[in-house]
């Protein structure tokens, strides 16, 4: 109890400064998603969003797990800079060349232009997610406010611009690449002046574990993703923009558990660390995270027709029964299951789990379509995700020799859980007649934030998150 109490000012006060970097361009992207779905054909839409997908899946392949390596060994300025040189250059290259390829030869739809310019904005925000891990291993993050904040504002002020001189998605591809440069500027002009290192090493250390996390991380975006990979090369733009809309994640969750990870990581592979202090951080983390993501789960499922519709519009009502599928996720992602295996560097473990993840995910892919349609993709996906927690969370127990109900506060989970769902299947039963859309979603953000509040209002030192 008291390493908890010892350690949560320092998680409150970093995760604060890593969420509010993260929300504002998650927000951001969202409200571009919510205006461009209304303002653009959902051929444009869907090309748009086949981008983005593109990205979100290639920039992960593109890092191989350098970010993941950096925040569990050290800082890429622990090395001389011609190594650090070396070492990125070699990844991009082993990594970008497939990509190019794949892409040139799957997507008919991008042009020339449009595959160089996509690439170079890849490449952008790939060195991004490099820095930003650099500055994470540091633990100043408040270093990160500031660029993402400027990022965030360019971002909505080109999309807005383009839907005035007209939108193509070169254009667009044109304004992402300049925006992302001038995070990359900000970011490594903080760093230099920040962080000051005395002595380089002179190899690079745990090269065997960078290429478990890579193996682990390709693996796993191709898992979370591979419903869109197959559907992007059989759906129309169109119709992958309804099935996009509705497997939309909440920016909050990846956030959140981005946030945990980097922060856990880097603080656990501090000298004093022990396992002890790791199962206590870990548990504390996802308590925390349970208050948050419990009822907005409970806001997704119950509500998913309503969310849609006042998001997206009328042309994306058959969205909403995917989105309250992909919503059974949420109450699985309180906690980064990989996170004290990274620490005990059992990438094998971690990659074994990212291979189950992969088959089960495919093996009920084909099971479930032809039953369901687009609605057995997403079912596929929610289970095999959570076969995938159970794998870890046992190897967890039996690495750290620890008993199930200290890896995890159970009891306190399934009550807040129950809590949810009782609260939430109430509030639907109540306002099933109700036809005001508005009035439904005013509240049951109420019921929402009734129920975060009261999740949390002990768990954290409010005096320091305000000061923070």
């Amino acid at each position: 109890m008291q390493i908890k109490d010892k350690m949560q000012p320092s998680i409150v006060k970093n995760t604060i400064s890593l969420l509010f970097s993260k929300l504002v361009p998650s927000l951001v992207l969202t409200i571009i998603n919510i205006v461009y779905s209304r303002y653009l054909t959902k051929d444009d839409y869907g090309m748009y969003q086949t981008i983005f997908t593109y990205l979100n899946i290639f920039v992960v392949i593109s890092t191989f797990g350098l970010t993941r390596y950096i925040l569990s060994f050290g800082s890429l300025y622990q090395y001389r800079p011609l190594l650090r040189v070396k070492l990125l250059s070699v990844i991009f290259i082993i990594t970008l060349l497939p990509i190019v390829l794949y892409l040139q030869f799957t997507d008919s739809t991008l042009s020339v232009t449009s595959l160089t310019l996509f690439v170079i904005l890849l490449l952008s925000q790939s060195l991004y997610l490099v820095q930003e891990a650099n500055v994470l291993s540091f633990e100043k993050n408040k270093l990160l406010i500031f660029p993402n904040l400027i990022y965030a504002l360019l971002l909505l002020a080109c999309h807005i611009l383009l839907l005035y001189i007209g939108y193509s998605i070169e254009r667009c591809l044109l304004a992402l690449i300049a925006v992302s440069v001038i995070r990359n500027v900000g970011v490594a002009y903080y760093i230099k002046n920040e962080v000051q290192i005395s002595t380089y090493l002179s190899s690079i250390k745990e090269v065997d574990q960078l290429i478990w996390f890579g193996i682990n991380d390709v693996l796993q975006i191709m898992t979370k993703w591979i419903d869109k990979i197959i559907l992007i090369l059989l759906l129309s733009a169109a119709d992958y923009a309804v099935y996009f809309n509705g497997t939309y994640e909440i920016p909050l969750i990846g956030m959140g558990l981005s946030a945990f990870q980097s922060i856990i990581t880097a603080r656990s592979a501090k000298a004093d660390a022990t396992n002890e202090s790791n199962i206590a951080l870990f548990g504390s983390s996802a308590l925390f995270m349970s208050g948050i993501l419990f009822p907005l789960f409970g806001i997704c499922f119950f509500f998913a027709h309503e969310i849609i519709l006042l998001l997206f519009g009328e042309k994306y009502v058959f969205s909403a029964e995917l989105f309250a599928i992909t919503s059974l996720l949420i109450p699985m992602r309180i906690c980064n299951y990989t996170v004290l295996l990274q620490i005990k560097s059992k990438g094998n473990l971690i990659l074994i789990g990212a291979l189950l993840d992969f088959v089960v995910a495919v093996v009920l892919m084909f099971l479930f379509y032809p039953i369901w349609g687009l609605k057995g993709l997403a079912l596929a996906i929610v289970i095999a995700t959570y076969v995938q927690a159970a794998f870890y969370l046992f190897n967890i127990v039996f690495i750290y020799r620890s008993g199930w109900g200290t890896i995890l506060p159970w009891l306190k989970l399934v009550l807040r859980f129950s809590i949810v769902i009782l609260s939430f299947f109430s509030l639907r039963l109540v306002l099933g007649l109700q036809t005001d859309r508005f009035s439904v979603i005013i509240l049951s953000t109420v019921l929402f934030v009734f129920l975060l509040i009261g999740f949390n209002f002990k768990s954290l030192s409010w005096k320091q998150l305000f000061r923070s």
